[in-house]
């Protein structure tokens, strides 16, 4: 007997409709067991009968038979009805008596593969079938009757299921309904945006506003979030399991909050400075992140010597940092790591030689990622009572750059533009970069960010690179995100010995500024792109 004010409900009738078959066997023979009456429909219970497992078919329930190639199986008022109406009730009882409505008090079904058609990239009529209509419109029913109904939609909730009809006798709490029905509703939110997302990758150009979810299905709680205070969870999107958010380390602990920020940064630097036509004759590209900014930076012949260069661009700021590199970690790299205190690296592969170096290392990450698979994505924050959405700031990193001053931009500096400008982009606004090169390699000597105005950021960069060693900036090439607002920041750059900068430009006091620049025979180049990061 149901007991609706102790919240059991007893299951005598399940409705099984599956595409992925694992586990409803077991789960139908237990059921049997215990004298419930299986329903299923075509592909099911057929599966279900070559195991020996009688069911009635739905077409007994529907009144009709399966048609249009399946497109049309559960979609019917006897289902609904049985699925919908309210066991405690007046009203709702008398009308299922009168209509001869039976109660269902279990549903067993999953989705069409949607998801797995959307990320092989299916032929567009192939996805299109795998839409599934009938199932989500019986889960959100057995999930909203919640009350009288429980729903599962995953092999991964029989063995929870089974617990607890065990625990009761045949009977299902009102506890593991509720919970079924969440589950329920978020599969179903989850399945319906990657549809739109697929599609509107297909049919939508690149203008229209886009489709936004987050997996709650996929979402994986973290030990913590930017303080130990917080609670933190990393979502995956709704389409593609790819990227940083679902990489697991080769060795080492989970990834924090932190990390997945740094490791971030870390890999999209040099992701663009790999797009640069110099990466041709400065292959090895190393990049180093500390709280999201980057302080170390260098292209070079091989992954050692830019590791080197990189890291001595601000050693005590390396301390603790996350590290990415464009080619294999080999036993050279590796031992030179291994008496730095790192928290991740990221690197495409990692020798089998390297591993056993850095497994002494027991809280060191390894992720095996290339950043040159990174892609343009939709970059989203929140606010008070919404969320700000914006493209990435993505660009082939082609720059084109006018030289505006009297004093001509030196040929042999224009790699450092290059390299500038797209280290500058991956600091926090204002940024400054002081890059340097050498007849082998690249790198940022001098890096000063996060400043509340671009002044400070110039002499943060110029004490930095003068504290690295580089006592005479006159061949370094100052690289800024934003205009220079006036002419002080053009003398400060004077002042301690910088010759070449390059800037946006846009500023409505331009013609200051490079008035500045002539008198001092400083020389300058415009961007005309800003890259800002707040």
């Amino acid at each position: 007997m149901n007991n609706l004010t102790s919240g059991l409900v007893e299951i005598k009738r399940a409705l099984f409709s599956v595409s992925d078959k694992e586990g409803i066997v077991r789960l139908a023979s237990i059921l049997q067991q215990y004298g419930v009456e299986i329903i299923a429909s075509g592909g099911t219970a057929e599966h279900l009968k070559a195991e020996g497992i009688e069911s009635t078919p739905l077409e007994t329930i529907t009144g009709n038979p399966e048609a249009f190639g399946g497109r049309m199986k559960s979609i019917s008022f006897s289902v609904a009805s049985a699925l919908l109406y309210r066991r405690d009730h007046e009203g709702d009882l008398a009308e299922a008596f009168e209509l001869g409505v039976l109660p269902i008090d279990l549903v067993v079904c999953n989705l069409y593969p949607f998801l797995d058609y959307a990320k092989r990239l299916a032929a567009e009529y192939e996805l299109i079938e795998k839409i599934d209509i009938g199932g989500p419109t019986m889960i959100r029913a057995a999930a909203k009757n919640y009350r009288y109904l429980t729903v599962l939609n995953s092999s991964q909730e029989y063995e929870e299921f089974l617990e607890n009809i065990q625990t009761h006798d045949g009977r299902t709490d009102l506890a593991f309904r509720k919970k079924c029905s969440l589950r329920s509703f978020k599969m179903i939110a989850d399945y319906d945006s990657a549809i739109a997302i697929a599609l509107q990758r297909r049919w939508e150009n690149e203008e229209a506003s886009p489709v936004i979810h987050f997996s709650s299905q996929r979402a994986k709680k973290l030990r913590y979030g930017e303080n130990p205070h917080q609670r933190a969870f990393c979502y995956a999107n709704s389409l593609d399991e790819i990227g940083l958010a679902a990489a697991r380390p080769l060795q080492g602990k989970e990834l924090s909050y932190n990390n997945l920020l740094d490791a971030d940064a870390a890999i999209r630097c040099n992701h663009d400075l790999l797009q640069l036509e110099s990466s041709v004759d400065f292959p090895a590209v190393a990049t180093i992140v500390k709280h999201q900014n980057t302080c170390g930076a260098a292209m070079g012949q091989n992954a050692k010597m830019a590791l080197e260069l990189a890291w001595s661009g601000d050693p005590i700021s390396s301390f603790g940092s996350i590290i990415c590199l464009n080619s294999a970690i080999e036993e050279a790299s590796a031992l030179w790591l291994s008496d730095k205190f790192i928290e991740v690296i990221i690197a495409p592969s990692f020798s089998t030689k390297a591993q056993a170096i850095f497994s002494s290392k027991k809280n060191l990450r390894l992720l095996q990622l290339d950043p040159l698979q990174l892609k343009k994505e939709i970059v989203s924050r929140s606010i008070w009572g919404g969320q700000l959405v914006q493209e990435d700031d993505w660009e082939d990193c082609k720059h084109e750059f006018t030289n505006v001053t009297t004093q001509k931009f030196s040929n042999d500096k224009m790699v450092l533009a290059d390299f500038g400008t797209v280290v500058a982009k991956h600091l926090k606004s204002n940024a400054i970069a002081l890059v340097k090169k050498s007849k082998q390699e690249v790198a940022l000597v001098g890096a000063g960010m996060g400043n509340p105005n671009r002044l400070l950021s110039i002499k943060q960069a110029a004490e930095k690179a003068r504290e690295n060693g580089h006592s005479n900036l006159s061949e370094v090439v100052l690289a800024s995100d934003g205009f220079f607002p006036f002419a002080d920041n053009v003398k400060l750059c004077a002042q301690w010995g910088i010759r070449s900068i390059v800037q946006p430009g846009g500023s409505i006091k331009d013609q200051e500024v490079i008035a500045a620049c002539n008198e001092l025979g400083l020389s300058m180049l415009f961007t005309k792109r800003r890259h800002f990061r707040h």
